[in-house]
């Protein structure tokens, strides 16, 4: 590796996320969210069937605090995004759901963010955008697995 590569990789990869991050806030912005809202209900979407996770799984997944998912959780309910259900089987463990409006919203949003990112990345040369993110991964899941 050539003297100072880790430090540019690094530097890259930040512009790159501070580029994607900004187009993707901008939108979020647009329907009232904040990033963890939006990162909250994105969860949830992706969660599968029944579109629920419990609020320890949502802290992982988001990268909040057990406090800052709880506040996000709150704003999500009082927004009829979220509901919250008691689990049946552990009493003293809940669960989020997706709402149909919160899935609404989330769909809109990831909408909004997909046509803004298509049009950023379409100023690359093709076959950039693959080959960086296929790139990445490689690097993302051997980074990760030594971090285990």
């Amino acid at each position: 590796m050539a003297p100072g590569a880790s430090a540019e990789l690094a530097a890259r990869a930040a512009r790159l996320c501070a580029v994607m991050d900004s187009t993707t806030n901008a939108r979020i912005a647009e329907h009232g969210l904040t990033r963890a809202d939006f990162d909250v209900l994105a969860a949830l979407r992706g969660a599968g069937p029944g579109h629920r996770l419990r609020p320890m799984d949502l802290s992982a997944l988001c990268r909040l605090s057990s406090g800052g998912t709880s506040n996000v959780l709150r704003r999500m309910t009082e927004s009829g995004y979220v509901v919250r259900e008691a689990d049946l089987h552990d009493g003293r463990s809940s669960w989020a759901q997706l709402t149909v409006e919160g899935l609404r919203v989330v769909e809109a949003v990831q909408e909004g963010v997909d046509a803004v990112h298509s049009r950023v990345l379409r100023r690359l040369p093709p076959g950039v955008v693959d080959a960086l993110s296929a790139l990445l991964a490689q690097a993302v899941d051997a980074l990760e697995s030594q971090a285990r």
